[in-house]
């Protein structure tokens, strides 16, 4: 309908004065049962004209928007914008009564919709991240309402260690500190017992490379390290963390922690503690260097060069590759290690590549009379990637040629060496042409295409265009039979004649 004229407004007050009072009540119940948002705004209006309050109005309104739509949807319960929207707009009510002076009960309804989306994260599909927007939301307004109320800190302090320790999705974590306003001494003190009680039942720890998987250790973990920390207390820090030493990881905190409060020496017994750790972690903790780079800062500037070409060559004979090699030479060319260094390792690593040479056709001369079974990763790899990375391209192409790697260190060594060995980089790109080409596929057809004028432009270095000509020939012999990939050669100018 369109908007009232003046007359038409005029009109209608006249008529709503003419009625009794009860019939416009009637009039404005029966409205609010049918417009969510004009109930809403009038149960502001009631709230704000009374001392009287109906927290489970609210309650309930958080609680249906929360399993509203695509998220009460029972094939594929899913949080969405809508959704979103839709919680907001329930929590915009609440935000308003804290306005209006009812901050004690504004704890209460933010406390219920919070325990409320801690059991419901568990069952509704929230991939695009929209839980974590209103419990920001909802843990801010509980925290200006608990400033405003000044609850009991202690029977507080249950209820958030409650909301933190015993949920599954970080609701109300690190309350410890954000809340230590509110809480005060009396607060944290409760805090600290409650959680003092749970730490002494803990599970043992893990060992070195396992995973810690016992219920409830990371989030009451968390609020032991925040209470010391809120504290002051380094040193009970270091005792909560030093609970799960587990991975390299949880040394460098610690070690860490220390240095950041000036005390170095035993910032340095601790970082080497964890180097001290066993070798056969598991891959994801063996590839985390964070520990390593942070011990060998401070043996640089300590002045411990040995140390630290100790702890690098260890890592190494560990895993001989070209990402150790790298870090090898990294660290020890500042301080003049690095030629010496780097004889010692090519050597260690031209040893490896003769033995792993020799035991691997041993091993797939019995594996293939056996099974036919596949060829190992080739002994020389390793060398050959550490060759071309060091600049000694000459000898990696030798070493490859000879022995042989993977179509991947084929295509490095072709990559590296366009410029000084365009005729070897062509070879190598032709293969993967016709590799391209064998996939009978249009896609594939089209990028051997695109890769014919880069190789156009390597055999023209190196001053030999008609090896690319007989190159393209015998391409179109020996595909003859693929009209589409022949025309696709036609139209990029690829005639018969090369």
């Amino acid at each position: 309908m369109a908007r009232m004229t003046k007359k038409t407004e005029k009109q209608v007050r006249e008529h709503l004065a003419s009625l009794p009072k009860e019939a416009l009540v009637a009039a404005l119940m029966d409205r609010a049962t049918e417009d969510a948002e004009f109930r809403r705004r009038l149960v502001i209006m009631a709230a704000q004209a009374s001392d009287e309050v109906d927290p489970a109005v609210f309650r309930r309104g958080i609680a249906d928007a929360l399993t509203s739509g695509s998220a009460g949807r029972r094939d594929y319960a899913r949080t969405s914008g809508t959704w979103a929207r839709s919680v907001d707009a329930a929590i915009d009510p609440v935000e308003e009564l804290l306005s209006a002076g009812h901050a004690e009960i504004v704890v209460g309804i933010t406390e219920y919709a919070l325990g409320r989306i801690d059991t419901l994260m568990g069952r509704i599909d929230d991939s695009s991240g929209w839980f974590s927007e209103s419990i920001i939301r909802l843990e801010a307004l509980h925290h200006t309402a608990c400033v405003e109320a000044t609850p009991d800190p202690v029977k507080l302090a249950r209820r958030l260690f409650k909301l933190d320790v015993d949920g599954d999705w970080d609701i109300f974590i690190d309350c410890a500190k954000s809340y230590a306003d509110v809480l005060g001494e009396a607060g944290l003190a409760e805090l600290q017992k409650l959680a003092d009680e749970r730490w002494v039942d803990l599970p043992p720890a893990p060992a070195w490379g396992e995973e810690d998987r016992a219920p409830g250790v990371f989030h009451l973990t968390r609020m032991m390290s925040n209470l010391a920390e809120v504290s002051g207390d380094i040193d009970a820090r270091v005792q909560v963390m030093a609970r799960e030493l587990n991975h390299p990881y949880r040394f460098l905190e610690i070690a860490q922690m220390l240095d950041e409060a000036g005390r170095p020496n035993e910032a340095m017994e601790w970082a080497e503690r964890g180097l001290d750790g066993p070798d056969d972690l598991p891959p994801h903790m063996r590839s985390d260097k964070r520990l390593d780079d942070f011990a060998l800062e401070r043996y640089l500037e300590q002045d411990r060069p040995d140390d630290m070409v100790r702890l690098l060559w260890r890592r190494f004979t560990d895993v001989p590759e070209v990402a150790t090699f790298a870090r090898l030479k990294r660290w020890t060319e500042p301080g003049g290690q690095w030629t010496c260094e780097r004889v010692r390792a090519l050597e260690l690593m031209r040893a490896d590549a003769t033995k792993r040479s020799a035991a691997s056709q041993r091993a797939v001369s019995k594996a293939q009379q056996r099974w036919g079974g596949p060829h190992p990763k080739p002994a020389y790899e390793d060398l050959i990637a550490v060759l071309a990375f060091d600049g000694e391209p000459e000898e990696a192409w030798r070493l490859a040629n000879d022995h042989g790697c993977t179509r991947a260190m084929w295509h490095e060594l072709a990559r590296a060496s366009e410029h000084e060995r365009p005729l070897d980089a062509a070879r190598v790109y032709e293969g993967e042409i016709d590799e391209l080409i064998g996939r009978k596929q249009t896609h594939t057809y089209e990028e051997a295409v695109a890769r014919l004028g880069p190789l156009r432009r390597l055999y023209e270095a190196a001053g030999d265009i008609d090896a690319f000509d007989d190159f393209v020939k015998r391409v179109r012999v020996r595909h003859k039979q693929k009209v589409k990939f022949l025309r696709l050669l036609a139209e990029a100018g690829f005639d018969a004649d090369g």
